[in-house]
């Protein structure tokens, strides 16, 4: 008579076990899509301060070299080019794309462009001018002289501007959200800015508008550079205040 096989142990999953193994598969993954997303994230904010300082620094040689700030360039599709009207920055240019072509880079895609903006206030008396996107002489050198209209007049232009408070209606940047106070354009003028560049992330937001609040494409008002980041507020912003810059520019005269 043939021994008789004893029972298998072997069984199909159940519905439960199914349901439960699929559950745990499902959080590996967006586990693992998770880390990923964070980890572009940071690599692509880490990409665009490398862009806001690379920017910073051909703004600073700009200025040693024609003793003025970068004019913004106003146009619609960002052309790369300063607004110049007759060889000067056009009246009421303020805000706007970053000039690339003038400032000697090539213009980025759209979606890696930098706004900008620069502090200008005219004056008839040159010695209280505080134009810094307009070369002019503020030191009474004349024509012809080796340092007529040059960067020492620049930062003539950049110690009176760090005497003015900051207003509305000229580049300033607002708090954010702790020491430096509520990030809030209308009521928390923080400082005035010499110069600011935003550099937008992607819409992660999903509000169809590139640039988070309180940045905008027209207003001369930035985020706080050290406001927390989040999917809201995740542009990078870079600002210098006249008085640093006027430093700066003094220890790297020609």
């Amino acid at each position: 008579m043939a021994a008789r096989r004893p029972p298998s142990t072997q069984r199909g999953f159940t519905f439960l076990e199914l349901a439960l193994a699929l559950l745990v598969v499902g959080l590996v993954s967006w586990s693992a899509f998770s880390a990923y997303d964070v980890f572009q994230d940071a690599q692509d904010r880490r990409a665009a301060q490398d862009n806001a300082r690379h920017l910073q620094g051909q703004l600073r040689a700009f200025a040693l070299r024609h003793g003025r700030l970068p004019c913004p360039d106003t146009s619609a599709a960002g052309t790369g080019y300063e607004n110049l009207a007759a060889g000067a920055c056009a009246a009421g240019s303020q805000v706007g794309w970053f000039p690339y072509v003038s400032a000697g880079l090539a213009v980025p895609t759209d979606e890696h462009r930098a706004r900008y903006a620069v502090y200008r206030l005219a004056n008839a008396t040159a010695s209280l001018d505080a134009d810094l996107a307009v070369a002019r002489e503020r030191n009474g050198d004349a024509p012809g002289q080796r340092h007529h209209q040059d960067v020492g007049d620049l930062i003539v232009a950049l110690n009176t501007a760090a005497g003015h408070a900051p207003v509305s209606t000229r580049s300033y940047v607002t708090g954010d959200g702790g020491m430096a106070g509520a990030i809030d354009c209308a009521a928390n003028l923080s400082q005035l800015a010499a110069y600011w560049l935003v550099i937008p992330l992607q819409d992660r937001d999903g509000d169809a508008d590139r640039l988070d609040a309180p940045n905008t494409l027209a207003g001369p008002c930035a985020g706080g550079p050290s406001a927390p980041v989040s999917a809201a507020n995740d542009d990078v912003v870079l600002a210098e205040s006249p008085a640093l810059l006027a430093g700066w520019l003094r220890q790297n005269l020609p």
